[in-house]
């Protein structure tokens, strides 16, 4: 085995990175000592990790790199990266499959490819990892990294356009609805404050209940409508708006966008 430095680098040191790094510390699955990370600035936005305006150094001293720039950055770095020396490569950039990171690098067989969410800032992520030809104590790795932020899954690589508009973009979706609600109990007179405290333990509470309960969602939904009361009134205003339709719509839309990123 090569003698590296360190035993992960990140090239990018954005709000997902350093969620990640605060989640492997918070873990102990490596030492702040163990971490090297890249960005313009040089400056490290986490104490006692090692960072460099040096993209290569990184690829050249980490066992494990994880690349966490856009992929528009990416495509006009990668020659920087050259010759990658860690084992294995963890891409968490949207739309760019692995071919297309392992052809950008000049590297074959060690792209592992992950899609985590921003809930992971929190220990809350959803993430997926891509099945891959990496070795068994990557992968091993690699899931011990986001099993410290939240959960994982893996699944075939050919999904994750799929992915990316459930769990990478469905924060957004769940940050709109908190927000339409919250605007509903504000019109309907609740002071800011108590609209949104309400609308935020509300949210959370029923997504406990819907993880725990042997119930599918559409039993969870009766459970809370009685017949001519007040809740059934909200969900056939929304079901005649076709509420559902709309969502599928802007899922649908947003993993074609993905898609279209990926061949861009």
């Amino acid at each position: 085995m090569a003698n590296y430095k360190f035993k992960l680098g990140f090239v990018g040191s954005g709000n997902m990175a350093q969620a990640i790094v605060h989640g492997v510390l918070s873990s102990g699955m490596a030492t702040a000592e163990d971490i090297v990370m890249s960005n313009t600035s040089g400056v490290t936005p986490i104490e006692g990790i090692t960072c460099t305006t040096n993209n290569a150094y990184v690829t050249a001293n980490s066992e494990y790199t994880v690349l966490a720039v856009k992929p528009q950055v990416f495509k006009s770095i990668a020659h920087e990266l050259r010759p990658v020396q860690s084992a294995a490569v963890i891409s968490i950039m949207a739309g760019l499959n692995s071919e297309t990171v392992a052809n950008a690098l000049g590297v074959c067989g060690n792209i592992i490819r992950v899609m985590p969410n921003t809930p992971s800032k929190v220990g809350m992520g959803a993430t997926a990892i891509a099945e891959n030809r990496c070795s068994g104590e990557s992968n091993s790795f690699c899931r011990k990294i986001f099993q410290s932020v939240g959960q994982t899954v893996y699944v075939p690589e050919k999904d994750f356009d799929a992915v990316t508009c459930v769990s990478g973009s469905g924060p957004a979706y769940v940050f709109y609805f908190i927000k339409a609600m919250t605007e509903g109990g504000i019109a309907n007179g609740l002071s800011p404050d108590v609209a949104k405290r309400l609308t935020l333990a509300t949210v959370a509470g029923a997504c406990k209940l819907a993880e725990i309960s042997d119930d599918d969602l559409e039993v969870l939904i009766d459970k809370v409508c009685s017949k001519g009361g007040t809740t059934i009134r909200a969900i056939d205003t929304f079901r005649k708006a076709g509420m559902d339709g709309i969502v599928i719509d802007g899922m649908t839309a947003c993993r074609k966008r993905s898609e279209e990123l990926g061949k861009a």
